[in-house]
């Protein structure tokens, strides 16, 4: 996973979580017909933002991903000069 995917975890999970806080405050202000349910289905929401949220900035933080700069083939100068060179065990 790169680098950039876990920072779009964090925005996504972080948008799950505040919605699934709005959706209990309502529930529990309001009180509709079947508050529980929408009770409960906020508290899931904030569980799941949260846990992709957190386990993303851990994964940065230990430094846990993908890093595409080291990846061979990207420098096509590079590849160029590794078809250039002799070597010796090719005679």
């Amino acid at each position: 996973m790169t680098k950039s995917r876990l920072y779009i975890y964090i925005i996504a999970g972080g948008y799950v979580a505040y919605t699934g806080i709005g959706l209990a405050k309502s529930a529990l202000a309001q009180r509709p017909d079947n508050y529980l349910l929408y009770l409960i289905i906020g508290i899931l929401f904030v569980a799941t933002g949260g846990f992709f949220a957190v386990k993303s900035v851990i994964r940065i933080f230990r430094g846990d991903y993908a890093d595409r700069s080291g990846d061979p083939g990207d420098d096509p100068q590079e590849d160029e000069k590794d078809e250039m060179r002799d070597d010796p065990e090719d005679r």
